[in-house]
C-alpha cells in the first residue's frame, strides 16, 4: 500500500466522516451527537444540525463550568470546616 500525502489522507477521512453521518442520519440516530464526541464530523452536519450542535455544545460547556465551580467551592467549603475543626480543639 502506497503511502498517503496530507491531502490525500485529509480527502479519504472527510469521506469517510461524511459517510459516517449519513449512515447515521439515514438510521435516524442523533447526529449532533456523534459530532460533539468527534469534530471532525461538524463540517458533513445540515445547517440545523450544525445550529443544534452549537446549542447542545455550549449547554454542555455551562455544565461542565458550573460542575467545575461546585467542586471548588465544596473544597473550599471542606478545608475552612477542617481548620475550624482544628481552630477549636486547641
Amino acid at each position: 500500500m502506497s503511502k498517503l500525502n496530507a491531502e490525500e489522507r485529509k480527502a479519504r477521512d472527510n469521506e469517510r466522516f461524511s459517510q459516517r453521518v449519513d449512515e447515521r442520519r439515514v438510521k435516524g440516530e442523533d447526529v449532533v451527537a456523534y459530532a460533539i464526541a468527534n469534530d471532525k464530523a461538524f463540517k458533513f452536519l445540515t445547517k440545523t444540525e450544525k445550529h443544534s450542535f452549537k446549542e447542545r455544545k455550549a449547554e454542555l460547556e455551562e455544565e461542565a463550568k458550573l460542575k467545575k465551580q461546585q467542586q471548588f467551592e465544596l473544597k473550599n467549603q471542606q478545608e475552612l470546616e477542617k481548620a475550624e475543626a482544628e481552630f477549636t480543639e486547641e
